[in-house]
């Protein structure tokens, strides 16, 4: 997956060790933007930062004085540097990251990674060759040729949206289980599920299962 097998395992001693992992990484990201004042380099700063925004998730541990960071760490600190390149918030980005999965953040990231192939780096070429002679012969932006018409475009990552629908199914299908209570009965009872704690609760939890049967017998 873009060479991130190799980090799948792997813990990161300290701050350094985190940054020089993801700078490495980060280099086969999509071109930086041709505007704007965000750029993909990744500093021990930048980390610091992110940390202190809590952008990164919980830390794996601590050794002495250094924290260790952990291959989740990692996407997520690759997944924001993406995210912000492409002008999301910060309050935007920690509530997406919430709601994604280590499955999700690695398809964010590997997204990335893959729009970042040869053809990608050479339409980028083009693009800012487009862009200085846009600026040098005084045409409007909408007159300038940003995408070379005669390459393939990059496999596109999976819309954001779905990465945080699909995280949702993989934690209810986790947080589900499936009891047998006879021979072809089984109910399937949810990790959020809280026992009735009354008799009159408990009553009315049962008259309704075995109206549920009753109904189902008499189908």
């Amino acid at each position: 997956m873009n060479g991130l097998e190799s980090y799948r395992r792997r813990e990161f001693r300290g701050v350094e060790e985190l940054t020089n992992a993801a700078a490495t990484l980060v280099e086969r990201f999509s071109p930086e933007p041709l505007r704007g004042n965000v750029r993909l380099a990744i500093t021990e700063r930048t980390v610091r930062h992110y940390l202190s925004e809590d952008l990164l998730g919980t830390p794996a541990g601590q050794s002495g004085t250094s924290l260790i960071f952990n291959y989740g760490n990692l996407l997520r600190l690759l997944a924001v540097k993406k995210l912000l390149a492409e002008h999301w918030s910060v309050i935007k980005i920690k509530e997406f990251m919430t709601a994604l999965d280590l499955t999700a953040l690695e398809q964010l990231v590997s997204g990335a990674l893959r729009e970042a192939g040869p053809q990608a780096r050479s339409q980028h070429k083009r693009a800012e060759s487009n862009e200085a002679y846009g600026r040098a012969s005084g045409l409007r932006a909408s007159e300038r040729e940003t995408t070379p018409p005669d390459l393939d475009r990059a496999p596109s990552p999976p819309p954001l949206a779905s990465l945080a629908v699909e995280s949702a199914r993989r934690a209810e299908r986790a947080s589900v289980e499936w009891i047998e209570l006879a021979p072809g009965l089984e109910i399937k009872v949810r990790g959020s599920f809280r026992p009735p704690h009354t008799h009159e609760e408990r009553e009315r939890l049962a008259a309704r299962f075995w109206s549920i049967i009753k109904r189902k017998d008499e189908g």
